[in-house]
């Protein structure tokens, strides 16, 4: 067994440092009402964009003309998000919407865990149309809508172990019991320490595994949580030789299709650098990794090795 040194265990204070802008829409021609309908966060890895949750709240104020603007903030969202693939931040300080009461604001400097947790935190402070997705209150809400599908609890950020463990649930049931507890609830995996049990999403008869997205609009983060479980199998991995067991140790990643056109070409070359650089760490550790496009790829591999 291989001794363990600081330069082998991850950082998990990686932060994200970006650029920021609110969305602005202007529903009356004339008027100064302004309301912030979404943030636009970029970055040199990608970008993100958060729109308002809340959108219904607008019928209390412009009554059956607020479909119309509802319209408008979806067709100015679908026509932004195919701009910044192409043209990135230049997007932002050149803004090209098909509706002339559209705007973006002030360009900021950001930082945060994820572009992801940068544009939700200032969602939040800025616009009275939009509901913290990660509080209890949201999920409240949701059910009192009638809103079937709540925010996910589960994986540190990465919903990828749920739907895996629900992929398999619908295939062979049996295995289920093999997914770790924080999975098999959907609740927020504890990080791994130092001197701390290590987590393991999937432990079977045959696989130990563990899952993560590599995120074409957020690769530094989501590749610092892939070493992180790395290193985690690593450890039960020597752990299993100690005891004698032989069983597989993998680490499943679901990466983007290459012609997947939410991305940009620039995106998808750093998901492949990003991905390079992970093998090489995991041949360096004789971790296999897997690298697939899909929730069903993933869990039919799954499905095949503890069938064997």
């Amino acid at each position: 067994m291989s001794s363990l040194n600081s330069d082998m265990f991850p950082s998990f204070r990686s932060k994200v440092d970006a650029k920021w802008a609110p969305l602005l829409i202007q529903p009356i021609e004339g008027s100064y009402e302004r309301l912030v309908f979404g943030v636009a966060v970029v970055s040199n890895d990608g970008f993100h964009l958060e729109i308002a949750n809340r959108l219904d709240r607008l019928q209390c104020l412009y009554a059956d003309q607020s479909k119309i603007v509802i319209s408008v903030i979806e067709w100015t969202v679908e026509s932004l998000r195919s701009d910044l693939a192409k043209r990135s931040i230049e997007a932002l300080l050149e803004p090209s919407f098909p509706f002339s009461g559209v705007k973006v604001g002030e360009l900021r400097n950001g930082e945060g865990e994820s572009l992801e947790q940068i544009a939700c935190s200032w969602m939040v402070s800025l616009s009275s149309l939009y509901t913290d997705k990660y509080s209890e209150d949201f999920e409240l809400e949701l059910v009192e809508r009638g809103v079937e599908e709540v925010r996910p609890k589960s994986g540190g950020g990465d919903r990828l172990p749920i739907l895996i463990k629900d992929y398999i649930k619908e295939k062979r049931v049996g295995l289920v019991p093999f997914f770790s507890e924080d999975v098999r609830l959907e609740r927020k995996r504890r990080s791994a320490r130092r001197g701390a049990e290590v987590n393991i999403d999937f432990a079977g008869s045959k696989l130990v595994a563990n899952f993560g997205t590599l995120q074409a609009n957020g690769v530094s983060l989501s590749s610092g949580r892939i070493k992180s479980r790395l290193w985690e199998l690593k450890v039960n991995r020597d752990a299993d030789w100690e005891r004698g067991q032989d069983r597989y140790h993998e680490m499943l990643i679901q990466i983007p299709p290459k012609n997947d056109p939410q991305f940009s070409a620039k995106q998808m070359r750093n998901v492949a650098e990003a991905l390079e650089t992970l093998e090489e760490q995991a041949d360096q550790e004789e971790i296999r990794i897997r690298s697939m496009t899909s929730v069903e790829q993933i869990g039919e591999h799954l499905l095949e090795l503890e069938a064997a």
